[in-house]
Formats: C-alpha cells, sequence, structure tokens
C-alpha cells in the first residue's frame, strides 16, 4: 500500500510500527502454485485490462539492494509515472552490500537460467507484449540472458518482450557491445537510461540524463527518483501515445532520433 500524501518519487519505509497512512506497507501475500500458478496470477491481472491494453513490465533490480527495498522500488516505479499492465519484479540475491560487488556480481551470473525462466512463463501468459525494465548490476543479468536467449533461438520468448530498458547500467561498454547485436536481431530494441555515452556503431537508443536533477543522493536512479521525469512521462501517457514500441505501433522513442523537451531536456538519440 502506497501512502496517499506522500511526494512521488518518494518512498517512505516503516521505522517501528508499519503506518499505511505514512508508510510503504504490504499488505497481503500468497504463496503461487510453482510455474502454473505464477502464469495463472500473471494472467488475473491481464483480465483486468481491456483485450488490447494487455501488457506488463518485468522489473530487474540493481546491487546494493535487498528484497524490501526491491519490492518498494519497484512499487514506486510503476505507481509514480502510472505504468499500466501487469507487473512482475524478478529478484536476485544480490548481498544488499556496498563493499559486496564481486560476490553481487557472481550471484548475477547465478540468477541467468532462473531469469530466463520467469520470461519464458511470460511468453506463456495472456499478455500482448511487456517491457523488460533492469537497473544496476540487473542490466547486466537481464543482457546476459536476453543473448543466451537469442544464441540459443528462442523467438518464441523473446516475441514478446517489446522493449529492453536498462537504467543506470552496470555494463562496459565493449561488453553490450557483445550482447546487444543478437538481441537486436531478433527483433527486440533496447533503450538505455544513462548520462552520454559512446556506443560505437551500436542501433540502441540512448536517453540522456545527465542534466537532469534527482531526489536519489547517489543520482543512480534517476528515472524514478527525479520529479521531472516522471511528469512528463505522465503528460506523455495521457497523451495517449505510447513511449516505447507496444508491438503494434511504433511508440515515441522508436529507432529514429527524438528530443523529449519541456520540463526535462532529456534526449534520445539512436547510435
Amino acid at each position: 500500500m502506497i501512502p496517499p500524501d506522500r511526494t512521488p518519487s518518494t518512498i517512505r519505509y516503516p521505522r517501528g510500527t508499519p503506518d499505511p497512512r505514512r508508510d510503504f506497507v504490504v499488505m497481503d501475500a500468497a504463496t503461487l502454485d510453482g510455474p502454473n500458478g505464477f502464469v495463472r496470477a500473471v494472467d488475473a491481472e491481464a483480465r483486468a485490462q481491456s483485450p488490447r491494453a494487455r501488457t506488463g513490465v518485468v522489473f530487474v533490480h540493481g546491487f546494493n539492494t535487498n528484497f524490501a527495498e526491491a519490492l518498494m522500488k519497484d512499487v514506486q516505479l510503476r505507481h509514480d509515472p502510472q505504468s499500466p499492465g501487469a507487473g512482475v519484479m524478478f529478484t536476485w540475491p544480490s548481498e544488499a552490500k556496498l563493499m559486496a560487488y564481486v560476490a553481487g556480481r557472481e550471484n548475477a551470473l547465478f540468477s541467468r537460467d532462473a531469469l530466463a525462466d520467469t520470461l519464458g512463463l511470460m511468453q506463456r501468459a495472456s499478455l500482448r507484449g511487456y517491457n523488460l525494465v533492469a537497473h544496476s548490476m540487473g542490466t547486466f543479468l537481464a543482457m546476459e540472458t536476453l543473448r543466451t536467449l537469442a544464441l540459443t533461438g528462442d523467438r518464441a520468448t523473446l516475441s514478446r518482450i517489446n522493449a529492453v530498458v536498462l537504467i543506470s547500467a552496470d555494463l562496459e561498454i565493449d561488453l553490450l557491445r557483445r550482447q546487444a547485436p543478437p538481441v537486436l536481431a531478433a527483433g527486440v530494441p533496447i533503450y538505455l537510461l544513462r548520462s552520454a555515452a559512446e556506443l560505437g556503431g551500436l542501433d540502441v537508443g540512448v536517453v540522456d540524463l545527465g542534466a537532469i536533477g534527482s531526489d536519489d543522493a547517489a543520482r543512480h536512479l534517476k528515472v524514478g527518483s527525479s520529479p521531472e521525469v516522471i511528469a512528463l512521462v505522465q503528460r506523455i501517457r495521457n497523451s495517449g501515445v505510447s513511449i516505447f514500441d507496444d508491438g503494434q505501433k511504433t511508440g515515441l522513442l522508436d529507432g529514429s532520433a527524438a528530443i523529449l523537451q519541456g520540463a526535462t531536456g532529456a534526449i534520445l538519440r539512436p547510435f
């Protein structure tokens, strides 16, 4: 549950006894009955939408993040920009410690098969498609998984992904140059939300957030912690324009150059 009087882009964690009037609070939880139970749960969320609007988002959290933090951030990222569709958070065993980077990287590699299985289950659900959104070290996990799916020819799973959105990517550019081509060749567009970077010929959309202000002290998740970006996304959605390709029509951030002007000045440029 999200408190009604909070400022957008902020998360209030409970201190002491949780208070739903003030804090982000989990009100209910259930154990799903294996893979089929997962698909049924996603289908139930899909049926709450009109047939033409049955979309979703899979969120992969990043480094130095525990389960509770990832869950609250996932909820906030979906609530504030008013993201439609079914929401799924893929959690992996980050050590949730700033000094445990190497262990976190190993755990991300360990989680590739589990993420591939999850994306396979999303393909079975009755969604028209979904966006795969990853943050920080979660982008490394997501791209490694997608590259494997592309190289093994799993086009059925990849075909349901409308777009891959990489936020503050924890990826060396040389590594991304190896990971991205087979995924792009499979027809899955990739968008990189970060400060400007040279990608050397990759056909990857880049949203430059370098000049955007943020309430995030580390400035590592501007897309969720910047009121400017959240307000812009809300206005785009309210206008009826799709931000990313939804599988039937071209989104605002397609393969052509575009400039998002107004409150932010974020720039998209193709490489």
